[in-house]
């Protein structure tokens, strides 16, 4: 185990670098700069815009002091919000975002596994079938839709929550909210199917066979193995959520990171751009390896050799 997660770390380090590599050269091949505006400046400025900013040199002698900053993990600053770091902007927006994110996917996983394991228990039920249409509802209506709609019945209407921004624990719950519903969905639906798979195999057969009562081999055997779909899901959907969701923090004027990444691509902000999709690539890649590990606790039947 310890040398397969030297291994997987040791990768995250070039795939990281591979990504950045490629946000670079896209951003170079878009037309259009961060100094663009609707008039064209005169050559005079342009020039030393590109100087200050070293756009005059090669491309190549560019891309190298881009990537030897960004192995000693300074981004520069940001040429958009002159006088702040990348790393400073990051370190400021990512809370934000990975509050809401950490509370919607506990709201979530607790929906989708009650949900899931109770439909699987129960399958061909009404409550199986109740559960999974709301399961397909929730994966039918996006983010978009269910947020001004929590919005207008609950703060427009009852006026019983903040409509927006970010104050209190009362500015959470709708956001939570509405980034829970989609991911309890996949949940739901994710539990529901591998804990179908489990409890028809073998082994818990084999359990029941020696007399063990029904909610050891559900708890004991039958979970661990069903709910390992699930694990796999929320390596990146965990990772997504803490990189901010740009609809939901729009919608409800949360200053977190995904706004700011919007942001910043809007207004060319290379170096801004850069820094988010370098912290964004290793967040995916430690939460992917997080969940490849908790592979071989979850099912003994899988070892890294």
């Amino acid at each position: 185990m310890l040398k397969f997660i030297l291994k997987r770390l040791i990768i995250i380090i070039p795939m990281a670098l591979l990504v950045v590599t490629v946000t670079w050269g896209l951003i170079r091949i878009a037309p259009g700069n961060f100094y663009s505006t609707e008039k064209n400046l005169p050559p005079a400025i342009e020039a030393n815009i590109k100087k200050k900013y070293g756009l005059d040199q090669p491309w190549y002698v560019q891309y190298g002091k881009m990537m030897w900053n960004i192995l000693k993990l300074d981004f520069g600053d940001s040429l958009k919000y002159e006088g702040q770091s990348v790393n400073e902007i990051i370190a400021r927006h990512f809370p934000y975002s990975a509050t809401i994110g950490i509370l919607a996917y506990i709201l979530a996983l607790i929906l989708g596994l009650i949900a899931g394991i109770i439909a699987a228990l129960k399958q061909n039920s009404f409550f199986d079938y109740f559960s999974m249409a709301l399961a397909m509802l929730g994966l039918s209506v996006p983010n978009f839709v269910l947020g001004p709609i929590l919005v207008l019945f609950f703060a427009l209407g009852l006026y019983i929550l903040p409509p927006a921004r970010w104050g209190g624990p009362a500015y959470l719950i709708m956001p939570v909210i509405t980034l829970a519903m989609v991911y309890a969905a996949y949940i739901a639906r994710l539990t529901r199917a591998g804990m179908l798979e489990v409890l028809r195999s073998d082994y818990i057969r084999t359990a029941r066979a020696k007399g063990l009562s029904e909610k050891t081999v559900l708890l004991k055997h039958a979970l661990r193995g069903g709910i390992i779909p699930v694990v796999s899901f929320t390596g990146p959907a965990l990772a997504s959520l803490l990189a901010g969701t740009v609809v939901v923090e729009k919608i409800f004027a949360i200053p977190g990171l995904g706004n700011i990444f919007i942001q910043s691509v809007f207004n060319r902000d290379e170096p801004l751009i850069l820094g988010i999709v370098a912290f964004l690539s290793i967040l995916v890649m430690i939460f992917n390896l997080i969940v490849d590990i908790s592979y071989g606790f979850l099912d003994p039947r899988i070892r890294y050799e």
